[in-house]
């Protein structure tokens, strides 16, 4: 994933074996996370993080007693606007979700004409509300999501002629 602290940029992965960190293997051990507080080893050197206050997309924390903020707002926004019905790749023939959600309600039948970014439906996820929309001008051949039902990344949620 990628993170800015204190606006500098940092990628951090999982590779199975070791934590990346801007592309460098790190080992750590974690020790214990109990109240907000993580005391772990990274390299052998003793660290001590305390999360603080929280927004969307942001937290603020103690590291080793320095203050910093941690952010992944950039990774958010693309998020939202690739989910918006700007930016997205996927296949002619299909419209599927680009996040898990809870169907909160479908504009489109069969057999309607639909211009490229007009709102196939709404999904809600994480208490955030988003349309999906079409990625091409078509007709709308089946309407796969139902109101109240859950789609997973990917799904389809209508094909189009």
């Amino acid at each position: 994933m990628r993170y800015t602290i204190d606006d500098k940029p940092h990628t951090v992965r999982w590779d199975g074996d070791n934590l990346v960190i801007d592309d460098i293997p790190r080992d750590i051990d974690i020790i214990s996370y109990h109240g907000g507080v993580l005391k772990f080893l990274l390299d052998n050197r003793y660290h001590e993080v305390i999360y603080g206050s929280r927004d969307i997309g942001v937290v603020n924390l103690e590291v080793d007693g320095v203050d910093m903020i941690l952010s992944w707002r950039d990774t958010l926004d693309s998020v939202v606007y690739k989910h918006t019905g700007e930016g997205v790749t996927s296949s002619e023939s299909a419209i599927s979700s680009q996040i898990p959600g809870k169907v909160v309600s479908v504009s489109v039948v069969p057999g309607q004409d639909i211009s490229e970014g007009d709102a196939i439906c709404v999904l809600e996820s994480m208490k955030m509300q988003v349309s999906v929309k079409s990625h091409t001008d078509g007709r709308i051949k089946s309407v796969r999501a139902r109101v109240g039902a859950s789609v997973a990344k990917g799904d389809v949620i209508a094909d189009l002629e």
